[in-house]
C-alpha cells in the first residue's frame, strides 16, 4: 500500500461521475426515482458536491487499491470479484440498511444498490490497469 496515483484518483472521479449522471439520468432510472417521490440531481456542480464526489473518490480509491495489495488481485476477474464483494457487502448493504430506515421505496433502494456496486466494480477495475500500465 503507497501513496494514491492522482491520476487514478482522477479516473475514479470521472468514473463516479459517468456512471452516475447516466445511472440517474431520465435515459436509465432517473424516472424511478422521481416517482417514488426522491430526486438526485447529479449535474449539480457546487463545491460542496464536487468536495464529497472527491472524497468518496479517494476514499474508495484508497481501500479498493489497499484491498488489491492484500489479496494479490492481479487480474481483472478476480478484480470484479472483489469490487462485487466490497461494493455489495462492505458499502451497497449498510447503505440500503440506513435508507430503507429513512422511508426510501424498494425500488429505488434496488437501483442506489446496484449503482454502488457497478461504481465499485468499475473502479477495482480502473485501479487494477492503471498499476498494470
Amino acid at each position: 500500500m503507497g501513496k494514491t496515483n492522482i491520476f487514478t484518483l482522477l479516473m475514479t472521479v470521472v468514473v463516479q461521475f459517468v456512471v452516475g449522471y447516466l445511472w440517474y439520468s431520465s435515459y436509465l432510472f432517473g424516472d424511478v426515482l422521481t416517482s417514488s417521490g426522491h430526486t438526485i440531481d447529479f449535474l449539480k456542480l457546487d463545491v460542496l458536491s464536487l468536495l464529497l464526489l472527491v472524497l468518496s473518490s479517494y476514499g474508495l480509491t484508497h481501500i479498493v487499491d489497499m484491498l488489491i495489495t492484500h489479496t494479490g488481485t492481479t487480474d481483472v476477474g478476480g478484480g470484479m470479484k472483489l469490487g462485487l464483494t466490497v461494493g455489495g457487502f462492505g458499502i451497497g448493504f449498510p447503505i440500503l440498511m440506513l435508507l430503507n430506515l429513512m422511508g426510501i421505496g424498494k425500488v429505488a433502494l434496488l437501483v442506489i444498490f446496484t449503482h454502488i456496486v457497478l461504481v465499485t466494480i468499475l473502479t477495482t477495475v480502473v485501479i487494477l490497469k492503471l498499476k498494470k500500465a
